[in-house]
């Protein structure tokens, strides 16, 4: 995409909520099925994530 890197500075958390957790087995599942979906945006990107501390 030929973007220049920006930093996003500090930003303050609006209307947080608080959500129950899902069951062990649930979180492994999506993993699983988003696992190739994040493969191919990273490589898009030409980016890392860190998907397990998603929030």
């Amino acid at each position: 995409m030929n973007l220049l890197n920006h930093q996003i500075p500090d930003h303050q958390k609006f209307n947080g909520g608080f959500y129950l957790s899902i069951k062990k087995l649930l979180q492994q599942k999506l993993r699983d099925f988003f696992l190739p979906h994040h493969q191919k945006l990273e490589s898009d990107l030409q980016m890392t994530f860190n998907w397990e501390n998603g929030r």
